[in-house]
């Protein structure tokens, strides 16, 4: 799911209105150019005229020489441009003109998207997802392990933490290679080591600052330029959202649309997990997410402080269990890299 159809309705009303400008655009040329030049009508006029009167000829005779009708057309047409010239104007200053000359501002080449649509429905994407600006700078290309360390073993991996990201970067992007598979069938990266069905949904767990986020942002760039739907929430502004919806029945459009996108976006990026206010509301609403998410088959990515033994008892065994099965936990390692920078 790239868009839904009313954002796709709407992109589709503005080519509408884009085309709607243009053409308004050219008839004031037009009607600045019979001003100038009155011959300049007569000669618009003859072109369709010169047709009609050749088609009635060839009744009469018999024949039609699409030839001779393409010189007299041409001769028209050199007549026009040097009267244009001769005015001042540019020679195509009648001509429409379009905003995208590839798809003459319909979004479409031959049935498929235009570049111009892409990039159009890029940028509603980016809008929606919370992240426009961030993963301009926080993005696979920009990763650096110079804030690794690359001396010591990680006692539960016996790799340097520089080592251990570099895999984990690898994995990552992997991950996002592999979540492009249209058929979602079994592959490495998405099962464990047991052979358990495919995971499209990661926890990234670890301390401040050693780049939960960063990666998160990373997978969600890539996402965003192939056209996938993506939304980033704190888990305090999660909450407070569903609280305006659920408990003080908010109407305001934007809780509503954002509470929708919640459950139905290809990947739901739930930031700092934990950082909320803990209650039976949070809890419950939190587990109803990610088990609608799971059976929907829809991606989510969380980072947090929390260990998997801390998220069970803060938020429930069941909330856990859903995890436990359907995610692909990832533990980050060292100190807190926004303090070196």
């Amino acid at each position: 799911m790239a868009i839904d159809n009313s954002s796709y309705n709407a992109i589709m009303r503005e080519y509408e209105n884009i085309r709607a400008n243009n053409r308004a655009a050219q008839v004031r040329r037009i009607e600045e150019v019979y001003e100038k030049i009155p011959k300049m009508k007569e000669l618009n006029s003859s072109t369709g005229s010169l047709a009609v009167s050749r088609y009635k000829e060839s009744l009469k005779s018999g024949g039609f020489s699409s030839i001779n009708l393409k010189k007299d057309i041409d001769d028209i047409k050199k007549r026009k441009e040097i009267l244009l010239k001769e005015a001042g104007f540019p020679v195509d200053y009648m001509e429409m003109e379009y905003d995208c000359n590839d798809c003459k501002d319909t979004g479409y080449i031959e049935g498929k998207k235009c570049h111009c649509l892409q990039a159009k429905i890029r940028k509603l994407l980016y809008a929606q997802s919370n992240l426009e600006h961030i993963v301009s700078k926080e993005n696979f290309d920009n990763f650096s392990f110079k804030y690794y360390d690359d001396k010591y073993l990680l006692p539960s991996q016996n790799i340097t933490n520089a080592k251990y990201m570099d895999g984990v970067k690898k994995f990552c992007e992997a991950f996002t290679d592999k979540y492009f598979n249209a058929d979602r069938t079994k592959n490495e990266v998405f099962s464990n080591k047991q052979g358990e069905n495919d995971r499209r949904s990661i926890v990234f767990s670890g301390s401040t600052g050693v780049g939960k986020t960063y990666l998160s942002n990373c997978i969600a760039k890539v996402l965003l330029d192939r056209y996938y739907s993506v939304i980033y929430l704190s888990a305090k502004e999660l909450f407070e959202t569903l609280v305006k919806v659920n408990i003080e029945k908010s109407e305001e459009q934007k809780y509503l649309l954002l509470v929708k996108e919640v459950y139905e976006c290809d990947m739901l990026i739930i930031d700092d997990l934990g950082s909320e206010l803990f209650n039976h509301f949070t809890t419950s609403e939190f587990f109803h997410i990610i088990n609608r998410r799971i059976n929907t088959e829809k991606s989510t990515i969380i980072s947090t402080n929390l260990s998997l033994d801390k998220m069970r008892d803060t938020y429930s065994e069941r909330v856990t269990s859903r995890i436990r099965k359907s995610f692909i936990y990832i533990r980050l390692y060292g100190n807190d890299i926004r303090a070196r920078l």
